[in-house]
């Protein structure tokens, strides 16, 4: 271990009463819910580079001495708060990919960008465990610092007032009422599919979380995660086995407050948009600049118009009987094959920052709306599992082959489209997840192509060939019926068939 981690406490001292005297006095004066003092990584590298590199490096004692610093400087100001410290917003340099985390990064501070899938509920975990030797009745305070064994003392300590005797020779009760307890929650985290590599499982990880964390996330959320991997063996047959289960500590994590944070904008960003919005030609220029690849002749260019409002959206308005009317735009591409109707959604998708993208062949209703998946924390309970709409809160859906879709699942998508809500009763658990994201489908009419050519075919003659169920169809604002029309040449029609 460096110097630096060494005299942890001195230069947390100097720290704390330097550059975070506010901070400090808004915490003593008791104004937060939580006894936390917040600390954005960069406050540290400009006061003191070497020690905000090993924090990096030895993120559990450093992280450890600075709280126990903060508690010292709060108890000589008279007041007795039992404070944490929690840093955040890490360097890009310390941002990991969830699948590359492995033996080297163990015990560091990490950053994870990562999606919450699962939540566990809350359980008590005992953080200083206090035990009283029944020979002599002297306490003795352990700190449990592995959260799947209780550490229990293996004599009484002679040289703090203790009888010395062995474990064998008395007996050490856990005592609950003095013992410090602490709040703690098991997540599950899941890479965020636009860093998965193509043909790749999700890589998976399990986070705990303690204190005043808990109960601060919601499964389809977005954030990053800044944890200290750590491993705990693997026990097979009550035997523990040379392999290594990798966990992750939470220190501190940034949630999306806004939809579209992923978009950092510098000042030459700022100066161009607003030098666009300027433009008389805006309108056609938005919509000429999705997927310029496809031409924007006739109807295809009257799509892209309607993408491009759809990707702006419209404006929720919450009415004086506090019922929601809701301000996404849902769009059905309905055409022949070949019409670029995927081309269409893949691009869709990519642009919007919150973007899923699924194809209705191989989605079930479950997978659009949420599944109860049994045994996710290792108890046995079934756990509830956000598919690709409440995934997409407050983004966008694109959905190929909707007419795939078998008729059960699609009647779960109803109350999604419309209420944005997911409403869900199964396996003990009812819960409300919310979905308040456009949905952009494409699909092929009943017949796999459109049979009535005609110029004279009426619109509604058309559109019962969509094979839709009124009760879907009315969710849709705008479906466009998309055909492709074969011309015969004029040579080709003169030329003679042999």
């Amino acid at each position: 271990m460096t110097m630096a981690a060494h005299d942890a406490s001195a230069r947390w001292r100097t720290f704390l009463e330097e550059a975070k005297e506010s901070e400090v006095m808004t915490l003593l004066s008791r104004q937060t819910n939580f006894p936390y003092l917040s600390v954005p990584f960069h406050e540290i590298q400009t006061f003191d580079p070497e020690f905000a590199e090993d924090v990096l490096e030895h993120p559990k004692q450093i992280l450890s001495a600075g709280s126990k610093t903060l508690m010292e400087i709060c108890r000589e100001r008279g007041e007795e708060i039992d404070a944490l410290l929690r840093v955040g917003e890490l360097p890009g340099d310390s941002r990991m990919p969830l699948r590359e985390i492995g033996s080297s990064d163990i015990d560091k501070l990490r950053s994870v960008d990562v999606i919450v899938t699962k939540i566990s509920e809350i359980k008590p975990r005992i953080h200083r465990a206090v035990f009283k030797c029944e020979s002599c009745g002297h306490d003795i305070e352990i700190d449990q610092e592995n959260e799947r064994e209780l550490k229990e003392p293996l004599n009484c300590p002679q040289a703090l007032g203790g009888c010395g005797s062995t474990k064998v020779e008395t007996r050490f009760d856990l005592v609950l009422l003095s013992s410090r307890m602490v709040n703690n929650q098991w997540i599950e985290i899941q890479e965020q599919p636009e860093y998965v590599p193509s043909g790749a499982q999700p890589r998976r990880g399990m986070v705990l979380i303690e204190g005043d964390q808990v109960n601060s996330h919601l499964p389809g959320e977005r954030i990053t995660a800044n944890v200290i991997p750590v491993v705990r063996s693997e026990v097979r047959n009550r035997k523990k086995t040379p392999m290594f289960d990798v966990i992750f500590h939470l220190i501190s994590s940034e949630h999306e407050s806004t939809p579209f944070t992923e978009i950092s904008i510098d000042e030459e960003d700022r100066r161009r948009i607003l030098e666009i919005s300027n433009r008389e030609d805006l309108m056609p220029l938005i919509q000429q600049s999705i997927a310029p690849s496809i031409f924007s002749t006739g109807i295809i260019g009257l799509v892209k118009r309607s993408l491009a409002l759809q990707l702006f959206g419209g404006v929720s308005r919450r009415l004086n009987d506090n019922t929601r009317s809701r301000g996404d735009i849902h769009i059905l591409l309905m055409g022949d094959p070949g019409v670029a109707k995927s081309q269409l959604l893949t691009f869709i998708s990519n642009l919007s920052p919150r973007g899923r993208f699924a194809t209705g062949g191989g989605t079930s209703g479950a997978g659009l709306t949420a599944a109860a998946v049994r045994d996710a924390f290792g108890d046995g309970r079934f756990a509830l599992e956000a598919g690709v709409l409440p995934l997409s809160d407050r983004g966008l859906a694109a959905i190929d082959e909707f007419d795939k879709i078998s008729t059960d699942d699609t009647r779960m998508m109803h109350p999604a489209m419309e209420q944005q809500k997911v409403h869900v009763a199964k396996g003990g658990i009812t819960a409300t997840l919310n979905s308040r994201c456009a949905i952009l489908a494409a699909a092929n009419p009943k017949e796999g192509r459109f049979t009535k050519r005609h110029k004279n075919t009426s619109v509604m003659r058309a559109y019962e060939e969509t094979g839709l169920a009124p009760a879907l169809a009315s969710r849709f604002d705008i479906i466009w019926m998309m055909r492709d029309e074969v011309r015969i040449h004029e040579l080709d029609r003169a030329r003679p068939v042999r």
